[in-house]
């Protein structure tokens, strides 16, 4: 890649842009290098590129060329979750808590702050360079020292199961470019950086990312009908079980193990969630109120008696926020599956970047929704935010019209 001559239509672009549109999308690119580095850098790009946006889509757009993809489950998932708010025990807190709402909007900033394809292409080269240094630096930190369950990787993030989600996204868009078909010469560093995200990720030993980012993968292979990509997918997990040490081994097999500590504690910590949910099934206990709750509805047999989530999104959702709020998000990301899926058929011989980006966001996506049924993933910002970038993948460079 040719930085120089990259980093000179890079200033070329802004400087075609009017001042709000080049300021926002500064805070876009500098929102995606900072993301698995700092929460508070990436919020400060994210929400100010935000408000640059939305300033320039009154001042210097029309704002009906701007585009809105489900739009209207996200608007009934906001009311739904303020309705629960103000009658929750602890209103003001809850409403406090629902602050986090904003962050829905970084999907429409990134699919409508992009206006082409070298944009789109650059914003995701940035993404894959900012993952793989990051997690190079992780494992640089970590190898060192032994590689156990009292020694998992985290990265620049307070806990392992933070950079676990944030690499199952990047992890699947990644593994997006290498096996969409036509991108075999793009990017040969872009191997090394999956495989650096690969490492790091092993490193968390966070079951739920694994999860996640085997069925992104399996998401890639059928929606490129492409079972080498299976397979090679599968050959390189083969060779890692082999070249992996015992606790990582270890580690998986405890998926089937019945009577696994952390599997336990998540049973019973679901059926305390779901009791809480059929207690008010309307509008839930509140935002940000499962912390206060849970204790009155542990198990009696339970060892862990006090939680803040219940690491399962759909059950979180559902006692938090009520059933109507629950389904109002499935609603969502139904919509998101259902919308992309029939762009991918009428892709099929769309060109590289296009085709790669549909791929890329729809297995992200199911990564993050798979991972988030064994973790409250859909409550940590620093994931959330960048699978919400990689969820406006599909929609990037698009001809807007009103």
């Amino acid at each position: 890649m040719d930085w120089q001559a990259a980093w000179g239509e890079l200033r070329r672009r802004l400087d075609a842009r009017t001042p709000l549109s080049r300021a926002a999308f500064v805070c876009l690119i500098g929102f995606v290098l900072a993301s698995p580095f700092s929460i508070s850098a990436a919020q400060a790009f994210g929400f100010t590129g935000l408000v640059l946006w939305f300033s320039s889509m009154n001042f210097e757009a029309d704002i009906f060329r701007h585009r809105f993809p489900l739009k209207w489950p996200w608007a009934l998932l906001a009311a739904l979750t303020l309705a629960s708010a103000v009658t929750a025990g602890h209103p003001w807190q809850s409403l406090w808590d629902s602050r986090k709402l904003a962050q829905i909007l970084l999907f429409y900033f990134a699919l409508n702050a992009v206006r082409d394809e070298w944009e789109a292409d650059g914003l995701v080269k940035a993404l894959f360079a900012a993952a793989a240094l990051a997690s190079a630096w992780t494992l640089a930190r970590a190898l060192p020292g032994p590689l156990n369950l009292a020694h998992r990787m985290s990265g620049f993030f307070s806990i392992y199961m933070t950079l676990g989600g944030y690499l199952v996204v990047a992890g699947a868009v990644a593994l997006a470019y290498l096996f969409v078909a036509g991108g075999e010469k793009r990017g040969r560093w872009v191997y090394a950086a999956a495989g650096l995200m690969g490492g790091a990720l092993l490193g968390t030993f966070s079951r739920n990312a694994w999860i996640g980012l085997a069925v992104a993968v399996l998401v890639i292979a059928l929606a490129e009908r492409s079972w080498k990509a299976l397979a090679a997918a599968a050959a390189v997990a083969a060779i890692g079980w082999v070249a992996a040490p015992q606790p990582i081994r270890d580690r998986v097999l405890s998926l089937a193990d019945p009577g696994d500590p952390s599997r336990v504690e998540r049973f019973q910590m679901w059926r305390s969630g779901l009791r809480m949910a059929m207690d008010r099934p309307l509008l839930g206990v509140g935002p940000g109120q499962i912390k206060k709750e849970f204790p009155a509805y542990a198990m009696p047999e339970a060892r862990k008696r006090r939680t803040g989530h219940l690491h399962n999104n759909l059950l979180h959702l559902a006692a938090e926020r009520g059933f109507p709020a629950l389904a109002a998000w499935l609603w969502a990301w139904g919509g998101y599956f259902w919308l992309v899926a029939r762009r991918l058929r009428r892709m099929r011989r769309a060109p590289f970047g296009p085709r790669f980006r549909a791929v890329g966001g729809l297995a992200a996506a199911a990564g993050f929704f798979a991972a988030g049924l064994f973790e409250y993933n859909f409550g940590d910002s620093e994931v959330l935010m960048i699978a919400l970038f990689a969820m406006a993948l599909p929609f990037m460079a698009e001809e807007k019209g009103g």
